[in-house]
């Protein structure tokens, strides 16, 4: 092949006659054209073994009674998974290790039922796994003489999925900017934390980038492949919150939690302290154990996911009042990180505000505008009580207002005190500024408008305004 020597073919006769010429060269022939027969067929049965392999489902040939005859790489690390045995050995009998086999796709294969991608539990003596199992009857004079079965692993699904739809990180540690002595020494501790793998709480009034930190933290971690899942818990009442978080039925059909779909990856739990007290209880039994059970069902199912909370409060305090549960706090503060206000790193105001610009002008494919002193000096002489999340606001308006190069302090335009009446009601203009003084804080803002949280989600909607 390619001009490369594969084989040499040497005929040795122990016969001490002479043999016909036509008859040895015959001979020759037809071995070298059963050795050649052979070594195409080796090369094809490689090249199938090496694609069976490569594909992300496990395969496998069974044979009647649940003798394995054959799996790939992949099968085999979910059969190790099973039962132990030594590499060379048989592999164990699925009618034996699984214990509902007789309730699965495989047993009803032997009986001539098909199945394609249905999703199947394998009941263990170690552990319960899901699927996504196709199962093909192989026929022999028109009996079923084994099966075929091809499947995925439920978590593989989810995280492809995960990524699919965007469940990944979207900032860097990198993005978050400053060099605040406080914010400095916050930002090498999350990087550390990252590392640890432990779950981590953060804590910090709203808006000073909890969620950004989040991301950062996640992407630096060895979860960085898997999925990142968002839950805001004060976003829901406490039954709708239950079903996100652990999964439930509906109709007839198990949906998984964010927890599930979380696996292998990073939960990200904003707003921890308004989770009602008795799924805390359940949320930290879940965690301790590494096991849930959806609503409506009994069946455990295993997960692994780091969580990263978030709270606007202390919850320490809040633990020493009894109005949150010690044993989640215990869980979730292995790693305590503490956001600074911005009005604490006044400094970094200027630096924050050209990180805005740059990351305005990627993505909007613009150019780069540069802030004047004058006006780097009036953003720093506001208090910002609504921090970075109301600074960004504040920047994007100048830099999508201001034609020139540069922002100066006249294109700067500060929140204002003044409440905006009831126009907000009709006029978006009006109430995605009144958004943007608010620094993006629900609370504040229905304080501001003295509505309530609910109507705010309705108009927040109703404008296509992001809940960050």
């Amino acid at each position: 092949m390619n001009g490369e020597l594969q084989y040499i073919l040497t005929l040795v006769s122990v016969q001490q006659q002479e043999l016909p010429y036509s008859s040895i060269a015959a001979l020759m022939l037809s071995m070298t054209h059963a050795l050649e027969t052979y070594l195409q067929l080796q090369a094809r049965l490689d090249a199938k073994q090496a694609i069976l392999d490569a594909v992300p489902h496990a395969v496998y040939h069974i044979l009647p009674g649940g003798e394995v005859a054959y799996t790939n790489k992949l099968g085999q690390s979910r059969l190790s998974g099973i039962a132990s045995y030594n590499k060379g050995d048989t592999y164990p009998n699925l009618s034996d290790v699984v214990l509902n086999y007789r309730h699965t796709p495989l047993y009803k294969g032997f009986l001539g039922i098909p199945s394609y991608n249905k999703e199947v539990t394998w009941i263990t003596a170690q552990k319960t796994y899901e699927d996504i199992t196709t199962v093909v009857p192989l026929y022999r004079d028109n009996e079923v003489g084994g099966i075929v079965a091809i499947s995925q692993p439920i978590e593989d699904l989810r995280t492809l999925v995960a990524h699919a739809v965007g469940y990944t990180a979207r900032y860097s540690m990198g993005s978050m900017v400053g060099q605040d002595t406080a914010f400095a020494s916050m930002k090498d501790k999350a990087a550390r934390a990252a590392k640890s793998g432990n779950h981590t709480l953060l804590q910090g009034e709203p808006g000073t980038g909890k969620q950004r930190l989040a991301h950062g933290i996640h992407q630096g971690s060895n979860r960085a492949a898997g999925p990142l899942i968002s839950v805001r818990c004060g976003d829901m009442p406490a039954e709708l919150l239950e079903g996100e978080l652990f999964g439930n039925i509906f109709g007839e059909e198990s949906r998984p939690g964010k927890l599930e779909l979380a696996n292998g990856g990073t939960l990200f739990l904003d707003e921890v302290e308004k989770i009602p007290y008795h799924l805390q209880i359940r949320l930290a039994s879940a965690l301790s154990s590494g096991k849930t059970y959806r609503v409506g069902e009994d069946v455990l199912r295993s997960f692994d996911a780091r969580i990263i909370a978030a709270c606007d409060s202390d919850v320490k305090r809040l633990t020493e009042k009894g109005v949150f549960a010690s044993q989640l706090h215990d869980i979730i503060s292995k790693v305590v990180l503490r956001m600074p206000s911005l009005r604490s790193r006044r400094e970094d105001i200027p630096l924050l505000a050209e990180h805005i610009i740059s990351e305005l002008a990627e993505q909007h494919n613009l150019a780069k505008k540069e802030l004047t002193e004058a006006a780097a000096e009036l953003l720093m002489s506001y208090e910002w009580p609504g921090n970075i999340k109301q600074l960004q606001g504040v920047v994007e308006q100048a830099f999508f207002n201001t034609s020139g190069e540069h922002i100066t302090d006249e294109d700067i335009v500060l929140p204002g005190e003044s409440t905006p009446g009831k126009a907000w009601k009709e006029d978006k203009d009006i109430f995605v500024e009144a958004w943007k003084a608010a620094g993006g804080n629900i609370s504040r803002l229905a304080n501001m408008l003295d509505v309530s949280r609910v109507t705010l989600y309705r108009y927040l909607k109703k404008y296509g305004l992001e809940r960050d």
